[in-house]
């Protein structure tokens, strides 16, 4: 069993200069899980697929393609559609649950709120995950 180390007036901490700096993350918006059919167009190509959104925010969304296959399309811009909202944006995630949507425009916080009241339950508790 390994036990802590304080640190007291007699043990050296470390100068500042040595300490790392580590860049963290954080969102604008807090995302909600949610279950709400949407088609993704990736505007370059023309394609249109039909998915998921599993996430909401007011400046993203997870969107989960309805194919088995998840393709790399980082960087790409999309259009989202739902019956709530049409959304243009960039990929900048590929995750083996879908992209990771980022709006070019926030989506308005009433919208959200109401797709979070009407659809919001994860994805496991939904249709996507019950199987014949």
């Amino acid at each position: 069993m390994k036990s802590a180390v304080a640190i007291t007036p007699t043990t050296p901490a470390l100068p500042q200069s040595a300490k790392l700096n580590k860049k963290t993350f954080s969102r604008r918006h807090s995302r909600h899980d949610c279950v709400v059919i949407g088609t993704m167009k990736v505007i370059d190509i023309g394609a249109e697929f039909d998915g998921a959104l599993t996430e909401v925010s007011q400046g993203g969304c997870t969107f989960r393609q309805a194919s088995m296959f998840v393709l790399d399309r980082l960087g790409e811009t999309v259009l989202v559609h739902t019956e709530f909202f049409e959304a243009e944006g960039r990929i900048r995630a590929v995750r083996e649950d879908g992209y990771g949507v980022q709006f070019f425009n926030e989506v308005d916080e009433g919208v959200v709120d109401r797709i979070v009241q009407e659809y919001g339950f994860k994805v496991s508790d939904s249709f996507l995950a019950k199987r014949n």
